[in-house]
């Protein structure tokens, strides 16, 4: 049951608010091998919104900085 409760955290959490891309779509690109931001980036369109990822740099590092080497 948590983990079904934080799957529908990931899917409604935005990450990136420019482009609305949410907390899921950054963990399925680091789940590819999307180790950096530039590739999470380019994968998700990410860090491309208005901001040019003032909002989301951090917290894109803190989701690799997490889940990057559990997801190998």
């Amino acid at each position: 049951m948590e983990q079904l409760n934080q799957d529908i955290k990931d899917r409604l959490e935005k990450v990136c608010v420019c482009r609305a891309i949410t907390k899921e779509a950054i963990k399925n690109s680091i789940r590819k091998g999307n180790k950096t931001v530039e590739a999470v980036a380019a994968d998700t369109g990410a860090t491309k919104g208005g901001c040019k990822g003032f909002r989301c740099k951090g917290k894109i590092e803190d989701l690799i900085a997490e889940y990057g080497t559990e997801w190998n």
